[in-house]
C-alpha cells in the first residue's frame, strides 16, 4: 500500500476508536430528499437539453479559445501579421 492509503487507514481506525458505541435510535424517512430530486432533475435535463442543442456552437468556440490560447502561449503571429506576446 501507498504510504497516502496508510495514513488514511490510521486516521479512520483512530477516528473509529474513538467514536461511542451507542445505538442509534432516529428514523430517516425513505422519501426525504424527494422534494430536492423534484427541484434538481428537471433542472438538470433543461441544462442538458441546451447543452445538446447548441453542442456544435460550444464546440466551435471552445476550440477558437483552445486556437487562441494555444497560439498566445506558443508566441506565433496572429492572423494580422501582429505579435501576441506583446
Amino acid at each position: 500500500m501507498k504510504r497516502i492509503h496508510l495514513i488514511e487507514l490510521a486516521a479512520v481506525t483512530a477516528l473509529l476508536a474513538c467514536a461511542p458505541l451507542q445505538s442509534a435510535f432516529a428514523y430517516v424517512d425513505p422519501n426525504s430528499a424527494g422534494w430536492l430530486y423534484q427541484l434538481i432533475f428537471p433542472l438538470l435535463i433543461a441544462i442538458g437539453s441546451v447543452f445538446a442543442a447548441l453542442r456544435r456552437v460550444i464546440a466551435r468556440a471552445w476550440s477558437r479559445f483552445a486556437t487562441v490560447v494555444v497560439a498566445a502561449v506558443r508566441g506565433e503571429r496572429s492572423e494580422r501579421g501582429e505579435r501576441t506576446d506583446g
